[in-house]
């Protein structure tokens, strides 16, 4: 095993030598990642992502290829938003429950690829999934909605050569007491490096 690995590392150093011990075709660099496309500035080095294809799909999946996109995923006000998830049926529809689960999911892997900004909202809808109702899937197709106005942005990670090392920005916000059933809080933070 440590001769396979040091192999490995001396064949990662030129293409060249790599195809002597691996055939391998050099298809240029790589673009596309499981429902992801990628772009590569070779000036600044920026990399984009985008999943517009991904959700597209989505979209056309739920015959909403064409719905009115809105600006915000869910309402800013949370009794808005969990009072209405908070009524669950006492027999969820087995259809709509498949269906939701699906949708669901579909947005979990939206938002861990190239949308952190639905994360809040998504795992609320993915503790509802074994008990999902209309209102849970109308929550879920609002999220649709914001993704048909925000599939054209990508998500850019930017090299600067002149941007200076070491800097972090931190941001945080709390919002006590929001959840009216259990008086629970919620916070949020973020660091940025450079």
């Amino acid at each position: 095993m440590q001769h396979y690995a040091k192999r490995l590392q001396l064949t990662s150093t030129s293409a060249a030598h790599c195809n002597k011990c691996v055939r391998f075709n050099d298809e240029g660099p790589a673009c596309w990642y499981p429902g992801t496309q990628y772009a590569r500035d070779p000036i600044t080095g920026a990399v984009k992502a985008s999943q517009k294809l991904y959700i597209n799909m989505r979209l056309a999946r739920w015959h909403m290829s064409d719905c009115d996109p809105t600006k915000i995923s869910c309402s800013g006000k949370l009794d808005e938003v969990l009072t209405p998830l908070q009524q669950v049926p006492a027999t969820p529809d087995p259809t709509l429950l498949r269906d939701c689960k699906e949708l669901i999911g579909r947005l979990l892997f939206l938002q861990t690829g190239t949308i952190p900004e639905i994360s809040w909202i998504v795992s609320v809808l993915a503790r509802y999934m074994t008990t999902a109702g209309e209102n849970h899937m109308a929550a879920a197709k609002k999220v649709l909605r914001y993704l048909q106005s925000r599939k054209k942005i990508p998500l850019q990670w930017c090299a600067l050569d002149n941007a200076l090392l070491g800097i972090i920005h931190g941001y945080a916000d709390a919002s006590f007491a929001d959840i009216p059933d259990t008086r629970l809080s919620s916070t949020g933070y973020i660091f940025l490096l450079n």
